[in-house]
């Protein structure tokens, strides 16, 4: 089950940190900077959300040939994505040793796992935490998740208020889960 597709609702919550990203990178890059979603192809609402508003953005997806543990693009200065949780150690491990910010959206519950909590403890990881368990399939969730971020965000725990849960009468799926029904 790693394959969930996110919400736009869960993206939006990220918005108001990319643009300070894009503010405080674009002066030292030179140029708009890139966002990479490594696990994402063009009908991912990262790559729509991001691009719709403006940013540059690079993607990848294993079903594309392009695996997040084999392949990095030609330029990228900052990822955000919703990796698959089976693979999180490994991806946050590859992330870290690029050194660059990131905001991965994960289940709030790996900061339980004592391999996570070892890792992390090595460095400042932030948290982006909605105020809701958001659904991914318009059923109640059974799970909170957030954006753990390295060099992302402005403090390191930051709750975000949304409207609702994205489940029942709120459900509005992501256009990947539409494509998949």
């Amino acid at each position: 089950n790693d394959e969930l597709y996110t919400p736009a609702k869960l993206v939006d919550i990220i918005l108001a940190f990319v643009k300070d990203m894009y503010r405080i990178l674009k002066p030292v890059l030179g140029r708009d900077p890139i966002i990479w979603c490594p696990f994402d192809t063009e009908d991912s609402e990262f790559v729509r959300v991001l691009s719709d508003n403006g940013y540059k953005v690079v993607f990848s997806h294993i079903s594309e040939g392009k695996d997040f543990f084999n392949y990095e693009p030609e330029k990228w200065d900052f990822a955000i994505s919703n990796p698959p949780f089976s693979k999180k150690m490994d991806i946050f491990k590859r992330l870290l040793n690029f050194g660059k910010p990131f905001a991965m959206l994960c289940n709030e519950m790996i900061i339980n796992y004592q391999e996570v909590a070892n890792l992390f403890t090595n460095y400042e990881i932030q948290l982006l935490a909605p105020d809701k368990k958001v659904s991914f399939n318009g059923k109640t969730s059974s799970f909170a998740c957030g954006y753990f971020c390295w060099k992302f965000l402005p403090r390191d725990l930051i709750f975000v208020h949304m409207e609702d849960n994205n489940s029942g009468k709120y459900f509005v799926p992501a256009n990947l889960f539409r494509a998949k029904k």
